[in-house]
């Protein structure tokens, strides 16, 4: 084989080889990627085709790669001894972005080690964009469920149905239609922020006009949810809640996604003509190769945006929670506003809380193992049957002693009661508000475990 054929494949080949034993060694954090990208009903249910677009890139880059000598880069292994470290803390406190993070993290830094910086920076195009299926998007769902429903509250004001809206809950005559989390457009988001950004790369534009192509694409992306929430509104008050379309409408999205992101090719098109035009008072004019160069990435990348459609359509998963509730199907629930996550013993007295009539809840848990969640972090409340409306930290006074503590409120499910609850840790005698200090107190569970940590909780109707 010639040198240059070895080379192109090779440094390739060792880039995946690295991610596969860094895989090998961290199974668990690599296992999380891969459950999150299988969950093709939510936000990183394209995680695979990011994925394969990658390995695509870097094994394109990398033909074009002369190396180079460099010797100055073993600072780098301290590096990766750091974030090995920082992975181990990460996984022995169960905060698994941290984790994920540092695991990708690993993956560069090893790369830049073993092959160079040189490589690393002529590669950096599908490294970075490896970031689109990393799972921190899925933080700001919060944030895109709150805009879809004052989107949709603004535009649903110039219509004449019948509606009361509620935070994220819109109700018609005919039943409830929730903005939930699956219906944020998160999903829309991020799939049309990374083909915009995969289109704009490798085209002869200016960065101006590569930047407008990717708002646009971001700013379709979001519309997309907007249509797609109102016409189910539309559809659901028009149908009595009848329609197929209020259980199981992932489908009719994606399809309505496809022809609205279609725009952004007809947008790039225009662009380059625009551009062709200008580089010849530029004297920078295309050849006729490089024509052809860009109608065949053009078509490697419209048959990618294709591929992604069509996986997704496929692989959606079928028994994705509804969004929509009947009025006459709802039914009082009896179970406990808290989860019963954890091993815990449990006591309740009734508090005068701020002129409410309260109930003051002590959870004690029990050791189970280090790096386990012994407490319901991410599952103080039942998840099940009741909605999280809001949160935010707030300031208490209790027996004249001030402290910080977690205010949530809460919506129920299947009725109309609405919920507040203010919650903290303790252990010993600290009172901890965030979650991620009280997971440090586990180490001291480890070396003393007959102090105990408890959750405390006020809970208001």
């Amino acid at each position: 084989m010639k040198p240059h054929l070895i080379r192109a494949y090779s440094y390739p080949v060792l880039t995946l080889v690295f991610l596969a034993a860094i895989s090998l060694i961290f199974t668990n954090t690599a296992g999380s990627y891969i459950e999150k990208w299988s969950k093709f009903d939510e936000s990183l249910g394209h995680g695979f085709l990011i994925f394969m677009v990658v390995v695509f890139e870097i094994i394109k880059s990398s033909k074009d790669y002369i190396p180079k000598i460099e010797t100055k880069r073993h600072f780098l292994l301290i590096g990766i001894i750091a974030l090995a470290f920082a992975h181990e803390i990460s996984a022995f406190w169960g905060i698994l972005i941290f984790q994920q993070i540092c695991f990708y993290l690993l993956w560069i830094t090893t790369i830049g080690y073993a092959l160079g910086l040189n490589y690393l920076k002529h590669i950096s195009f599908p490294l970075v964009f490896f970031l689109f299926a990393v799972p921190f998007w899925e933080f700001s769902n919060t944030f895109f469920v709150d805009l879809t429903t004052q989107a949709v509250t603004f535009f649903l004001g110039f219509s004449d149905l019948t509606v009361y809206i509620h935070k994220n809950f819109i109700e018609t005559p005919y039943g409830i239609i929730e903005v939930a989390e699956g219906c944020s457009g998160i999903r829309y988001f991020q799939i049309a922020f990374a083909l915009a950004v995969y289109a704009a790369h490798d085209e002869p534009l200016s960065y101006r006009l590569k930047f407008l192509i990717i708002i646009v694409g971001i700013s379709l992306g979001i519309i997309t949810n907007w249509i797609r929430v109102l016409a189910l509104i539309y559809i659901g008050y028009w149908s009595e809640m009848t329609s197929p379309l209020m259980k199981e409408h992932d489908t009719y999205g994606f399809l309505l996604f496809f022809v609205v992101i279609s725009s952004v090719i007809f947008l790039l098109n225009f662009l380059r003509k625009h551009y062709t035009l200008k580089t010849k008072a530029l004297e920078s004019v295309v050849s006729t190769n490089k024509i052809h160069f860009i109608l065949q990435q053009s078509i490697i990348k419209l048959s990618l945006v294709i591929i992604c459609l069509i996986s997704s359509l496929l692989l959606i998963n079928k028994h994705q929670p509804t969004t929509t509730q009947k009025i006459n199907n709802a039914s009082p629930q009896t179970e406990k506003l808290l989860s019963l996550f954890g091993k815990f013993t449990e006591s309740t007295k009734e508090i005068s809380f701020y002129g409410e009539q309260c109930l003051l809840i002590n959870r004690v848990y029990d050791f189970t193992s280090s790096g386990s969640n012994i407490f319901p972090y991410n599952a103080i409340y039942n998840r099940k049957n009741f909605k999280l409306l809001n949160q935010r930290y707030k300031n208490i006074n209790i027996n004249g002693e001030d402290f910080d503590v977690n205010e949530i409120h809460l919506r129920s499910v299947f009725k109309r009661n609405s919920f507040s609850m203010y919650y903290w840790y303790e252990y010993s005698n600290y009172k901890i508000q965030n979650k991620y200090l009280a997971k440090l107190f586990e180490i001291n569970y480890l070396i003393n475990s007959s102090k105990k940590m408890s959750l405390k909780v006020i809970q208001c109707n």
